[in-house]
């Protein structure tokens, strides 16, 4: 048996009953924690855009330096994916989620105390630091907690609360800040941030695969601590633990046999954000240069938001009917259309409404599902390391596909051509899923 099952079909006897059985309430209550925490992220990401024109007035600073501010946030997620993540797979999930709590927490404090730009800039650099961590921890946990069953729509409801973060960013932003100023915004995330890590110090258990990755003489008691709390008996023999070397997490995904996987999947990711991200920073730009209102463009990106959160939920249950590589595949390829699409409809607001509901239904519920894939796609001992990659890759995405878009823009290209353009990396990425194996580690 290999040390940490890197093997799909090498599980000793008290891994394979706690897939088996039916999710106990501490599991389901588990999952419901990670998806607060995701929607954290959501909040923690989207106030300072909703804050960004009032601080600007405030402090007197112009849009490129509002600009650094945002792509801060989005550089410490890239770093925290890439550099942190690894940490999971070396000493166990817990600890590194609540590291990224912890920065989360300073960082939002921070930037609401802020007084200048460089307080703004290592303020949001510091958040995204932890976003990108937690990121990255957050889902192996999910898929973790979950049994075999129940996993890849779990995955898919913690990475729900994204979309849905972002959501209640806005409301609190068009109620606080107009009331109470943009720095209450923060305190609350931060706030918010601080019952996060309170639940995380007392009371969410370490999984499986976290409890093995760190190790030490008191494994089988954490084990079979964990199996009692989940309603399992404590079944754990000393001959089912074995030691596993530590630091090993990166290496392993350099192998023969799983350096294909993983360049496979960073490709996959990195194509769908620089689509997911052009369609979901122009669409306001797209509407207001139309002749629309601002309160109207808002309306489509809450729109987009809302069908985002519903039409995940809807991919999500369908896995179990169609298959998790199909539903993806499905969503994917209806997300390019829907790009390429939005940019020969009429503008017409009605119109325009019902292509953002499209657009949001089909792109995050791709994403949210693809995040069930990369679940499956990494051997347990270094599934935080792998995902924190492919996470990270995609961040290049995520800042690329903006730019890019704007850089069509301003050669003089219309909105069809821009957005057919756009619309291609995702449905290369549906390609790629068609050839690719579908990896099923436990």
């Amino acid at each position: 048996m290999n040390d940490l099952s890197d093997s799909p079909d090498a599980l000793p006897g008290f891994w394979q009953a706690f897939l088996d059985a039916p999710m106990h309430r501490v599991q389901k209550l588990s999952i419901l924690a990670l998806t607060a925490m995701c929607a954290l992220d959501g909040l923690d990401l989207f106030a300072i855009t909703f804050a960004a024109p009032v601080i600007g007035r405030e402090m007197a600073i112009g849009k490129a330096a509002i600009g650094l501010v945002l792509a801060a946030a989005l550089a410490g997620m890239a770093l925290g994916s890439l550099f942190l993540s690894p940490l999971a797979d070396i000493y166990g999930r817990r600890r590194p989620l609540l590291f990224s709590l912890l920065m989360m927490i300073g960082g939002t404090l921070w930037t609401a105390l802020a007084g200048n730009l460089f307080d703004l800039i290592g303020s949001r650099l510091i958040t995204g630091l932890g976003v990108g961590t937690m990121a990255a921890v957050i889902n192996p946990l999910a898929a973790e907690y979950a049994n075999a069953k129940r996993r890849d729509i779990s995955v898919a409801i913690v990475n729900l609360g994204l979309p849905a973060g972002a959501i209640v960013s806005g409301i609190l932003a068009a109620w606080m800040i107009p009331l109470l100023g943009w720095r209450a915004l923060f305190l609350v995330a931060s706030g918010l941030g601080m019952v996060m890590l309170a639940i995380v110090l007392l009371w969410l258990p370490e999984s499986i695969v976290g409890i093995l990755s760190r190790g030490g003489p008191a494994t089988q008691t954490r084990l079979n601590h964990l199996l009692n709390r989940c309603g399992q008996p404590a079944s754990v023999a000393p001959d089912a633990i074995r030691p596993r070397a530590r630091r090993r997490s990166i290496r392993l995904l350099l192998t023969p046999a799983e350096l294909p996987a993983t360049v496979a999947a960073a490709a996959i990711f990195f194509l769908f954000t620089l689509s997911l991200y052009y369609i979901q920073s122009w669409v306001p730009s797209l509407i207001t240069g139309a002749g629309h209102t601002v309160s109207q463009a808002a309306l489509a990106a809450t729109a987009m938001s809302v069908s985002g959160v519903l039409g995940g939920s809807a991919f999500a249950f369908l896995v179990p009917r169609l298959g998790l590589k199909r539903v993806v595949i499905a969503a994917v390829t209806l997300s390019g259309l829907a790009i390429a699409l939005f940019g020969v409809v009429p503008m017409d607001l009605p119109v325009l409404v019902a292509m953002s509901v499209l657009v949001g239904a089909s792109t995050i519920g791709g994403m949210v599902n693809l995040y069930a894939i990369l679940s499956r796609n990494f051997p347990p001992s270094a599934r935080a390391s792998g995902i924190g990659f492919v996470i990270g890759v995609g961040r290049f995405g995520s800042a690329l596909g903006p730019a890019l878009g704007g850089l069509l823009f301003s050669l003089g290209h219309e909105r069809a051509m821009v957005s057919l353009v756009m619309a291609m990396p995702a449905l290369l990425a549906a390609a790629l899923l068609l050839r690719i194996r579908q990896r099923d580690y436990a």
